[in-house]
């Protein structure tokens, strides 16, 4: 048996760089066809230990999958390589092979399920926007976290660069102080959540439909059919009112008799306003209120004080029209007129 081992040792030594090459190209060949099932076999394992949580699950597969399958092309083109020529070159060159692969199953895994790690709704358009914003800063993390690694392995030193970008950005950012206030009261509004698009809001001075929110502005479509794009800032740094959100909006009018109206036509106007307002179906039945209020100038004024279910801005506004179609045609019924500014001038005979 040993003169048997001594022999193959003999002719090894002899035939030393035929042997490596060949057994290198057999190493190189077994990881070329097995890449796929070997990826898929660790990524089984790591499936086993999410156990719970299908979607992630798959998640990590898609994710994993196709990185680590390139990774064990390039382990076995290595090894082939290395059994053959031992330098650090080689090993140095595996290794930033490793950085960058990792670095794409990260960047994989960040595009396919931030919003799940986020917990975000992808229906909602500013998650979306918010959610996007997020993983264009992950990756741009990641691809430079990357890099400096990698410069790092190529040997150089790296203490001048990171001292460079960060004097590099303390400018930028002095320099775009309002695109990053902007930034930030984007994410503001995102994690708060005050409004998404199609509501109706109130944003500082500005009434309309939320048409677009965008990490640096918002825009808002005005009644008249204005686009107004607002910086998230100054939306911040004001009141917010959102129409929306409510769900039933005040009716508060008044009108005015004239002062030769009856007391009892007076009566029976308000009671009859009073009761059209309880019983009809858009209008909340309590509270409901019309009260005489006021004696002005040339008038008895009246108040109105209910509310409607309807929420929306335009079928408030057909409900208040209805309404006010009704009292007028109540008034008109009960003999009464509506008074309108006037002025009375006496002449004394001398």
């Amino acid at each position: 048996m040993k003169e048997f081992l001594d022999r193959v040792l003999q002719l090894y030594h002899e035939y030393r760089t035929v042997i490596n090459i060949a057994l290198g190209a057999v190493i190189f060949l077994l990881f070329l066809l097995l890449r796929n099932k070997l990826a898929k076999a660790v990524t089984h394992v790591l499936e086993k230990l999410i156990k719970n949580n299908e979607d992630r699950r798959k998640a990590l597969t898609q994710a994993l999958y196709r990185p680590l399958s390139v990774f064990f092309f390039a382990l076995g083109l290595f090894l082939a390589v290395y059994l053959n020529i031992r330098s650090a070159a080689i090993v140095k060159c595996f290794k930033i092979a490793v950085i960058l692969l990792i670095c794409w199953m990260l960047l994989n895994y960040l595009s396919g399920n931030l919003f799940k790690l986020l917990h975000a709704d992808d229906s909602d358009k500013i998650n979306l926007t918010a959610v996007r914003f997020i993983s264009n800063i992950c990756k741009v993390l990641v691809t430079a976290l990357a890099i400096v690694m990698i410069v790092s392995e190529l040997g150089y030193n790296i203490n001048g660069l990171i001292t460079g970008i960060g004097v590099g950005g303390l400018a930028v950012s002095l320099a775009a102080q309002d695109a990053v206030s902007n930034l930030i009261s984007g994410f503001i509004i995102v994690l708060e959540k005050p409004f998404k698009v199609g509501d109706f809001v109130k944003l500082g001075d500005t009434v309309g439909t939320v048409e677009d929110v965008a990490m640096r502005s918002t825009k808002l479509r005005t009644l008249d059919d204005m686009l107004v794009t607002i910086p998230n800032s100054s939306i911040t740094a004001a009141p917010i009112i959102n129409y929306s959100k409510i769900s039933h909006r005040l009716i508060d009018l008044e009108y005015g008799l004239t002062y030769d109206t009856p007391n009892d036509v007076l009566t029976r106007c308000a009671d009859e306003i009073k009761d059209f307002l309880t019983h009809d179906d858009e209008i909340l039945p309590s509270p409901v209120r019309v009260e005489f209020e006021r004696m002005d100038d040339s008038a008895l004024v009246f108040n109105v004080f209910c509310y409607t279910t309807q929420a929306d801005v335009h079928e408030y506004k057909r409900v208040l029209g209805r309404v006010n179609y009704r009292i007028k045609e109540l008034v008109e019924q009960n003999g009464a007129s509506f008074a309108f500014p006037s002025t009375s001038v006496y002449i004394e005979k001398k």
